[in-house]
């Protein structure tokens, strides 16, 4: 049985969802095993207790540490934006393997320099795009390319979440541009930019150009590191914008941060001129979709319920009933990951296509900030 030394940097909210995917690989999949070597966060009592939770034989608040640790192959990096050039470059220059967290870099400059560090190591590397992964996803992908809803018309998406809702929560890290770049734009819409790639490359291609609008809505907030004093925010709280694809055909992608109500409202709706495939988070295991055939009597939407015959769904799930979950999606993508290390093959969602999503959304920002569209080729 090959086992992958794993090194762990960051050990906050999202670190903790990664490591319920990979922990489930070995039970679900039995090809490729884990090893958890160390995790690594500034905060050592964070870090010792993932290491208790999940095994580790070591914690550190040294990041370093991991790199440099001969027993690590793949190093996780779910630290903050600004931090994720660094780690990754000074990875692939110790010849680690690198699961990278979105948005992979700050600007054109660290993503570039991620890139040439990981091509010039020859380390294989993903981004954590991991709806891509999900098998009802996967399935709505398949239809669209053998044509079930015709050719693409049109492609509506969103992110919408309520974790900055309330105008009384205080700045994370994700609030101050120093630390992350964007805001709900970076956190959120990169995930409906990476699936609008997925699920349209085929017919439309990649997004050419945008048109894009953000807003604050609450511009000062508790300070992060002084609770007694206020500090602006300076990342977006919602974006919004109209994106024209390669081959001419327009689509709308938008996020929110501050979306009273929703916990995570991923969505999105592909719009054919045969029918309609309709997905919704809080359904992930359901696809709505309306075929225009003829039938006047029985037309509609139906319901499709994937099962355990669609793709890695069966590898969670031994009846279509039981249906899926967001850590079981995190095991498909985890479990790719440790089979393209064991058998040295790469993946096509890694830091190069990292960068591309980063791209599009320098572009959006660009958009906003001239209020005028901007083709994403210009972006260099």
């Amino acid at each position: 049985m090959r086992k992958v030394g794993i090194g762990l940097i960051g050990a906050g909210v999202i670190a903790k969802f990664h490591m319920q995917g990979y922990n489930s690989v070995f039970e679900n999949y039995g090809d490729v095993e884990p090893r958890f070597v160390i995790v690594a966060d500034l905060d050592i009592e964070r870090a010792e207790k993932l290491k208790a939770s999940y095994r580790f034989e070591k914690a550190t608040d040294n990041w370093r540490d991991v790199i440099e640790n001969p027993d690590v192959e793949l190093v996780l990096i779910t630290t903050p934006n600004y931090l994720h050039a660094e780690m990754a470059i000074a990875a692939a220059k110790a010849g680690k393997h690198i699961m990278c967290e979105k948005p992979m870099s700050m600007d054109l400059e660290e993503g570039n320099a991620m890139v040439e560090a990981v091509k010039n190591a020859g380390v294989i590397s993903q981004v954590d795009f991991v709806y891509r992964k999900c098998p009802t996803i996967v399935e709505a992908k398949k239809m669209i390319d053998n044509g079930t809803i015709g050719e693409i018309v049109t492609f509506r998406g969103w992110f919408d979440c309520a974790y900055m809702a309330d105008p009384e929560t205080p700045m994370m890290w994700r609030e101050y541009k120093k630390f992350a770049g964007t805001g709900s734009m970076g956190d959120l819409v990169a995930h409906v930019i990476s699936l609008s790639d997925y699920l349209l490359n085929e017919q439309v291609g990649g997004i050419d150009e945008v048109n894009c609008f953000c807003d604050i809505v609450y511009k000062e907030r508790e300070d992060m590191f002084d609770p007694a004093k206020k500090a602006e925010v300076d990342t977006n709280d919602i974006d919004y914008s109209i994106v024209r694809y390669q081959n001419g055909r327009i689509g709308v992608l938008y996020s929110s941060r501050v979306a009273v109500g929703h916990d995570s409202r991923l969505g999105f709706e592909v719009v054919g001129s045969k029918g309609i495939i309709k997905f919704a988070l809080n359904r992930m295991n359901e696809l709505d979709i309306f075929i225009e055939d003829g039938d006047a009597v029985n037309r509609g939407f139906k319901t499709l319920s994937p099962n355990p015959n669609h793709g890695e769904f069966s590898h969670y799930c031994t009846y279509g009933d039981d249906g899926i979950s967001y850590p079981n999606v995190m095991g498909i993508q985890a479990h790719s990951m440790l089979a393209a290390v064991a058998n040295n093959q790469p993946l096509d969602i890694d830091i190069a296509y990292g960068l591309e999503v980063d791209r599009v959304m320098l572009a959006m920002q660009k958009s906003a900030k001239s209020k005028k569209a901007v083709k994403v080729s210009d972006i260099r």
